[in-house]
Parts: structure tokens; sequence; C-alpha cells
């Protein structure tokens, strides 16, 4: 258990300045691309965008291969793979010279990442039965603490010593999780040759396909609900308060509220998970998070807002710990890799939909119709397992 206990600090910390590392270029991106030479309005705005989307486009595709390699050769040589490539390749945007370049190491970095999905594989297989939600749980605040702190930490360090000093503090974030990853983790994560018996009484992974596309379906809903707010959230804290005072301020703190929140109830409802199972967590989330959202189209001040952000953050930590703990409750540990690489790319393409069509419905309609359309869609899950509960699928 000690060691199991170890393994989860250090993969956690791997998380958390992966992608901390990695949000730190949101605040920043825009001006350091205007720095090499582009400096028409529109051009800087599409140059960020395609920056940004081409990372989450590629781990779309490259996922599932990372995940069958997982299969062959254990977590640790991908947790090591992924944390030395990014780091590789962050360190290079520090001598960039236009921003074709950095269009291609995004690209790449997209290639070859992966520490987050190879670490809940990791954590999945070596976490006792009775903490694996709970573990998956923690696991997760550390990519929403990092998301949190990173565009803070990325802005002010670049007001400080310089954009491309900043890369190269990436950089060096990201070979740490390397470094951890290489001398403190030893178990190479594999597969056990064991038959597994929880799902041998599930069934095939055949038989559990609709099950899995299930899994699938709601990990990408999750993310584009959850992303397609995020680009208009600053247009919508504006267009309540009715002030340009602080507004810059009062948008940061609607964001980082929904994380603060998950970072605190993720493990809660992730013990609360492993005593009454998953299923029933994630029906209760879907459904408390569908009401949030429609909640969030009726607020006219900036303090409702906020406190309905830190109630979603609440919800958010009973839906992705509750999915990846479902998979490893229905698939068998020798394809956990390649499952979680096929969920990594609804993941990411979640992200990538999700950051286009919430600005385009916000355009075609207006902000509160973003909101209203997330609810019904997470309500109409919440529903659908529901029924999948009555018949003792996801219990």
């Amino acid at each position: 258990m000690g060691n199991f206990k170890k393994n989860l600090l250090i993969c956690w910390f791997g998380v958390f300045t992966t992608s901390m590392g990695l949000s730190q270029l949101a605040p920043i991106l825009p001006f350091y691309i205007r720095s090499l030479g582009v400096s028409e309005y529109g051009q800087i705005t599409f140059y960020s965008g395609l920056c940004f989307g081409i990372t989450a486009l590629m781990m779309t595709f490259c996922s599932p291969f990372w995940g069958h390699l997982t299969n062959r050769f254990g977590s640790r040589l991908m947790l090591l793979r992924a944390s030395f490539g990014m780091a590789f390749l962050t360190l290079f945007l520090a001598f960039v010279q236009n921003v074709e370049q950095i269009i291609i190491i995004r690209a790449l970095t997209g290639l070859v990442s992966g520490f987050t999905s190879a670490a809940i594989v990791y954590i999945a297989l070596i976490s006792p039965k009775e903490k694996a939600t709970y573990a998956l749980a923690t696991l997760s605040t550390a990519s929403v603490s990092g998301n949190l702190i990173g565009p803070l930490f990325g802005g002010l360090f670049a007001e400080l010593v310089g954009i491309r000093a900043l890369f190269v503090v990436i950089a060096t974030l990201l070979f740490c999780s390397f470094l951890t990853t290489y001398f403190f983790i030893k178990d190479k994560g594999r597969a056990n040759d064991s038959v597994d018996l929880e799902f041998a009484q599930t069934g095939g992974l055949r038989q559990n396909l609709s099950l899995l596309l299930t899994l699938f379906a709601l990990t990408f809903i999750i993310q584009v609900g959850f992303n397609a707010v995020m680009p208009i959230m600053s247009l919508f804290v504006e267009q309540i308060h009715h002030s340009a005072r602080f507004i810059a301020l009062w948008a940061g703190l609607v964001v980082a509220a929904s994380g603060v929140s998950n970072i605190i109830f993720a493990p809660k409802l992730g013990k609360i998970a492993d005593k009454i199972g998953a299923g029933k967590v994630l029906l209760m989330a879907l459904a408390f998070c569908a009401v949030i959202f429609y909640l969030h189209s009726l607020v006219e001040n900036i303090i409702t807002l906020i406190f309905l952000r830190l109630l979603l953050g609440v919800g958010l930590g009973g839906l992705v710990p509750c999915v990846n703990a479902l998979f490893k409750k229905i698939v068998p540990q020798k394809k956990l890799g390649l499952v979680f690489g096929f969920n990594q790319s609804a993941f990411a393409l979640g992200n990538f939909i999700g950051s286009v069509s919430g600005g385009f419905l916000a355009g075609l309609y207006n902000i509160e119709f973003v909101f209203k359309i997330i609810s019904v869609v997470f309500l109409s899950f919440a529903l659908y397992f529901a029924i999948l509960q009555r018949k003792s699928i996801f219990a």
C-alpha cells in the first residue's frame, strides 16, 4: 500500500507539472506570435487558435497508438517518452523564428504527448480495487490544479524574464516529470497475466463494446460542455458586470472557481464512489451539472456566477474520475492502455469541438443559449444512465 501511495504521488506530480507547464502558454502565445512579425489582429487570433487546436487534433489521432504501446511495453515507458518528448519540443519553442515553426512544434507536441493518459492507466493498474476511484479522482486534481496555476504563473514569469525564457522554464518543469518518473517509479505498470475476475463477470471486450462507446461518448460530451463556455466566459462576465473595470480579474476568478472546488471535492467524491459505486455517483453528477449549467443562463451578477462555478467544479469531480473507474471495471487489464488511448482521443476531440462550437453558437444566438444546450445534453445523458442503472449496468 505504501508503494501504491508513493507512485500515486509521483504520478500526481508529473501530471501537475505537465499540465502547469503546457497551460502556461495560454496567456502569452498571442504576444509571442506578434513578436515574430504577425501584426494583423485577425491573423494573431487565427494562428493562436491553430497553435492550440492542432495539438489537441494530433492527440486525437495518435492517442490510440500510444495506448496500444502501453499494453505492450508498460505505462512507465510511456510516461518517460511523453515527458521527455514534450520537454524537448517545448525547449525548441524558445528558439523559433516564425509562426510556422510554432505550428510544427505544437503539432509534434500533440504527436508525442500522452503523459496524463499513461498516468491514468498506470494508477488504474496498480491501485487496490477498494481505492481505485479515489486514486483516479486524486490524480484528476493534478491536471485541474496545474491548468489553474499555469496561466497565472506563465503570465507573471513572462513579464519578469521574457517569453523565450519562459519556454525554458516550462521545458525544465516537464523534464522534472521525466526525472521523477525515471528515478522513483520502478514498476513497469503492465497488466497481470491472470484473468481479471470482475471483468470475467461482465463479459468480453466485444460484449462490452456498446458500454465502451457510451463511455467514450460521455467523455467527449463532458469536454465539449466544459470547453464550449471557456472562450466566451470573459464576454459573459463583461455582459453581466456592465462595466469594463477589473473585468480581467473577475473573469479570472470565475474561471478559477470551478477548479478550486474540483480540487477539494474530487477525492471526496472518489471515496464515496468506491463505497456506493462509480455509476451512481456519475449519474448524480450528470444531473447536478445539467441543473447548474441551466442556472448559468439565468445569472445576472458576478457573485452568483462565481458561486455557480464553484458548484460546477463539485459536479466535475464526480464525472471524469468515475468514467475512468468504470473503464477499469469493464475492460481487462491487458486492454486498458488501448481503451484509455481511444478515450484520450475522445477527450482531445471534445476539447477541440467544444472550443469551436461554443463561440459559433454564441455568435449565432447568444451566450445564454450555449448554457441551455449544454444543460439539455447533460440531462439527456443523465436520463440514459438512469436507464442503464435500472438494468444493473454501470452500477
